[in-house]
């Protein structure tokens, strides 16, 4: 009786013991219901961007279509080549606006240091008329 009044305790406790490790396992272990719920939330997030994924590949896909259609406008094919890539043909000149603009400042300070130079090089009226009766003394 001695030692089988010890051992049923034990086993129990270790019974015990035993039952709770399982549980904390199965909560917490890499393959347990916190890690469960860990990937459920990445596989809801996944499933989102491969919606968004899947909308922006049918875009393409409808823009890549709509490209091959026979009643494609030429007209409008060249005009979005010269806009987005900024492609002209061999025999055609392009001027960008900004050039343009670039260009007028240019010339409109040229024209300002010009303008500049010519009244240095004028001599001023009041002594332009002092000089007046000097020249007729003479």
């Amino acid at each position: 009786m001695g030692w089988k009044s010890i051992a049923q305790p034990a086993l129990l406790a270790l019974g015990v013991v035993a039952a709770a490790y399982n549980i904390l396992m199965m909560i917490n272990s890499p393959e347990g219901f916190a890690a469960h719920r860990q990937l459920q939330m990445e596989l809801a997030e996944k499933r989102t961007e491969l919606g968004q994924l899947e909308r922006q590949y049918a875009e393409l896909e409808h823009h890549a279509d709509s490209l091959l259609t026979d009643d494609l406008d030429e007209d409008l094919l060249e005009e979005r080549v010269r806009v987005v890539l900024g492609l002209v043909r061999p025999d055609e000149y392009l001027v960008r606006m900004e050039d343009l603009d670039k260009l007028v400042e240019h010339h409109e300070a040229a024209e300002a240091v010009t303008l500049a130079k010519t009244k240095e090089d004028e001599p001023d009226e009041r002594l332009r008329y002092a000089a007046l009766p000097v020249e007729l003394l003479q």
